[in-house]
C-alpha cells in the first residue's frame, strides 16, 4: 500500500498494488520534489504525520512509535543535537500551520527525552530509553551479541582445565600468548628476536614502538593475579578493559592508552562501534556476558564482545585476547593461544558472525584453538621445537591445505 496526501478521498487498486488517497493539507516549500508531480514530506512533516495517526488501525501508514523513536535517536547520533533541534523547530512552524499540536506535543517528548531535557518515560524502545538514561548502545552490535549468547547457551562448550602450573610453565605460555597475539597485528618479529626482547630486555633501536608491544602484553599476561580478575558489574569491564589497555600500551601515549576512543575506527569493510556508543554497548553486552556460565562460554563471548565494540584506537584485538585468557585462567582452564597458522581461520570465524551473523564458527574455532593450545610449555628449548614441529609459525598461505593444518595443530604430542 501507498498513501498519498490529496484534496480527496479514494483508492485505485492495481494487482499487488493500492494506492490510497487521503484528505490532508497541501504540500510546504520543503516537501522535496518526488518523481514527476508529487511531492514527499519533509522529515520534520513526517514525523508529524505518522504521530499523528492511531497506529492501531488495519493498515496503518504509521510506523511504530519505537520505530520513530530508534529513527530521531538515529539523526541524535549521526548529525548532532543542532539537527534534532533544527528539526523540532522546523516541526513547531508546521504544527502552528495545519493545528497538528497534538502530535508536535508527542514530537516535543520524545526528543526531550533523547536530548535529556525530559523524563526517559516519554520514550519507550530500548535504544531511546538508553539514550534517554545517557548511555546509547549499537543496536546491530547487541544484535549479534544476542546471537552469540544464544548459540553459547543452547550449545556444549568445553572449558579445558590448566593441568600444568608451574612458573616456568606460565611465563613461557606467557611469552608465546604474547608473540602470536602481536604477531596477528602485524607486530612481526623473528622469535629468537622476541626472545631478546622479552627475556634479555634488549628493545632494537630500528623499532622500539613494535618491542614495547610485545614487551607491554608480555608483562600484562604473566601476571597471575592480573589474569584472574574478572569483572562483576558493568562498571568493573569498562575499568578492566581501560586499566589492562593503560598497561598494556603505557610506552605508546600516541594511541591514548587507556582511554576509549574518541573517533571512529574500521578494519577493511568492517565498521566497528562508533564512540558514543561504546560505553552503552559495554554494558548491554555485560548483561548478556552474566548469563553464561563461567569459563570457556564468557571467555568467547566476552573476546567477541571486545572486538566488535573495538573501544580503543589501537590494541582492540590484544586486549580481547587478554580478556578471554582471564576468564580462563579465573575458571582455572588452559589459556588459548592464536598460532600464526591458525590467524586466517580465526579472523574468518569473526567475520562470519560481524558479517554474517553466523556464531557458531567462532565457538567451532575457539575451541579447536583451546585444544591445540593445551600443552606443556615448561621446558621452553622443548616447547619451542614443538610449536615450531606443529608448524605454528608457518603463514596460513603456506604448507598443506588447512584441514590438514588443523590435524597437525590439534594432535597431542606422542
Amino acid at each position: 500500500m501507498i498513501f498519498l496526501t490529496a484534496a480527496t478521498r479514494r483508492t485505485v487498486i492495481y494487482p499487488g498494488l493500492t494506492l490510497e488517497f487521503v484528505v490532508g493539507p497541501p504540500p510546504l516549500d520543503d516537501d522535496r520534489p518526488f518523481l514527476v508531480t508529487l511531492r514527499a514530506s519533509s522529515r520534520s512533516r513526517a514525523f508529524l504525520e505518522n504521530l499523528s495517526i492511531d497506529p492501531r488501525r488495519k493498515h496503518t501508514r504509521s510506523i511504530s512509535s519505537e520505530a520513530i523513536e530508534e529513527r530521531l535517536e538515529k539523526i541524535l547520533h549521526v548529525e548532532g543535537e543542532f539537527a534534532l533541534n533544527q528539526l523540532r523547530d522546523r516541526s513547531r512552524e508546521i504544527a502552528v500551520a495545519f493545528g497538528w499540536h497534538a502530535p508536535l506535543k508527542r514530537l516535543e517528548a520524545i526528543i526531550g527525552a533523547l536530548l535529556g531535557t525530559r523524563s526517559a518515560d516519554h520514550v519507550t524502545g530500548a535504544p531511546a530509553k538508553a539514550r534517554a538514561a545517557g548511555m546509547p548502545f549499537d543496536p546491530a552490535c547487541l544484535e549479534r551479541l544476542n546471537l552469540l549468547c544464544g548459540e553459547l547457551r543452547t550449545r556444549a562448550v568445553p572449558t579445558l582445565r590448566e593441568t600444568v602450573e608451574s612458573a616456568a610453565h606460565l611465563r613461557n605460555k606467557a611469552f608465546f600468548e604474547a608473540y602470536f597475539s602481536n604477531y596477528i597485528e602485524g607486530t612481526t618479529f623473528e622469535i629468537d628476536e622476541a626472545e631478546r626482547i622479552v627475556f634479555d630486555h634488549r628493545i632494537p633501536d630500528a623499532r622500539p614502538v613494535d618491542a614495547h608491544d610485545i614487551v607491554g602484553t608480555f608483562e600484562l599476561v604473566a601476571d597471575p593475579n592480573e589474569m584472574r580478575r574478572v569483572p562483576e558489574r558493568a562498571i568493573d569491564l569498562t575499568n578492566l578493559l581501560q586499566q589492562r589497555h593503560g598497561r598494556m600500551l603505557s610506552r605508546r601515549p600516541e594511541v591514548m592508552p587507556g582511554h576509549f576512543k574518541t573517533a571512529a575506527n574500521k578494519a577493511g569493510s568492517t565498521r566497528f562501534v562508533a564512540p558514543d556508543y561504546v560505553r552503552g554497548t559495554l554494558e548491554e553486552g555485560f548483561a548478556l556476558y552474566r548469563e553464561l556460565p563461567e569459563g570457556m562460554a564468557r571467555a568467547i563471548f566476552l573476546m567477541f564482545l571486545v572486538s566488535d565494540v573495538h573501544p580503543f584506537n589501537d590494541g582492540n584485538g590484544r586486549i580481547a585476547r587478554v580478556m578471554m585468557n582471564a576468564e580462563l585462567v579465573s575458571a582455572g582452564a588452559s589459556t588459548i593461544i592464536i598460532p600464526t597458522s591458525y590467524r586466517d581461520d580465526y579472523i574468518g570465524a569473526l567475520k562470519a558472525l560481524t558479517q554474517r551473523h553466523r556464531p557458531g564458527v567462532i565457538i567451532e574455532a575457539l575451541t579447536k584453538a583451546a585444544m591445540m593450545s593445551r600443552l606443556d610449555f615448561t621446558v621452553y628449548p622443548e616447547i619451542l621445537a614443538e610449536l615450531r614441529r606443529r608448524h605454528w609459525f608457518e603463514e596460513p598461505d603456506e604448507g598443506t591445505p588447512i584441514v590438514s593444518a588443523i590435524q597437525r595443530l590439534t594432535r597431542q604430542p606422542e
